[in-house]
């Protein structure tokens, strides 16, 4: 009898890796990153290791690093491959050769940082020249959204800093970087309407799990049946998450 409960609740715990404000920013995220046959990538808080893995599976070798007592030992265990390896390290006090990567990713994990300068710079540190980076943040900037909402969520989910494209080019100039594209995704009203109900459900206590797993499921039907129109993206002027290409200054030669 206790069964099904369980069950419920495992899936809800687990709801957010399934989230439709995840889907289309991780799947931008790896075609940017663009992983190739030989090359080292490096993945910022890379969690449970699911998208460290994918990158590793089209060839390059990859080291995620992350602190979390409860993912990270999960990738361990279930994703190390001879491409895919996996450390506990602070991404602030990241202890990683220069020059060793040829790009580094990032999904949805650099505005937790209290010093999310500083990861920028070992980013480029750890970069060779001209090496890639890619990654998302929060945002929260579309026209619709209210200020209590944007700290609702700094609370909850320990934002730190909300990413813009006006603040953001600045940050990576100051690290090191050429910013080469940016495009907010979730910007139309009905996505955030989305995102206010999953916001909601993700409160609910654990004997609400079916009620839980029943919204997401609903959310993410809903939402596949409103997806954007090619290019709407590009003109948007904030969303709810912002993707970030950027590459590696080379230094000038001298003459």
């Amino acid at each position: 009898m206790s069964m099904p409960p369980l069950l419920f609740t495992r899936l809800a715990r687990n709801a957010g890796r399934f989230n439709f404000r995840r889907r289309g920013e991780c799947r931008a995220i790896l075609r940017w990153l663009d992983a190739r046959p030989g090359e080292d990538i490096l993945d910022i808080g890379c969690g449970d290791g699911g998208y460290t893995a994918q990158a590793a599976r089209r060839g390059a070798r990859v080291l995620g690093i992350d602190i979390h007592p409860r993912w990270l030992p999960f990738a361990q265990r279930c994703r190390s491959s001879e491409r895919c390896t996996f450390a506990r390290m602070d991404a602030e006090e990241m202890d990683l050769a220069d020059a060793r990567f040829d790009k580094v990713m990032s999904l949805c994990v650099i505005e937790h940082f209290a010093r999310d300068e500083v990861v920028l710079a070992h980013a480029a540190r750890v970069l060779r020249p001209g090496g890639r980076l890619v990654f998302s943040a929060d945002s929260l900037s579309n026209p619709g959204i209210r200020e209590r909402e944007r700290e609702r969520h700094r609370r909850r989910y320990a934002v730190n800093t909300f990413y813009r494209k006006e603040t953001v080019g600045p940050k990576l100039a100051r690290a090191g970087f050429v910013v080469e594209r940016m495009r907010y995704i979730l910007h139309r009203p009905v996505d955030l309407l989305l995102a206010r109900i999953s916001w909601r459900l993700e409160e609910l206590p654990d004997w609400l799990s079916p009620l839980r797993v029943l919204g997401v499921i609903v959310i993410w039907a809903a939402w596949a049946a409103a997806l954007p129109f090619p290019g709407d993206e590009k003109k948007a002027a904030g969303g709810l998450t912002l993707l970030v290409q950027a590459r590696k200054k080379r230094k000038e030669v001298e003459g």
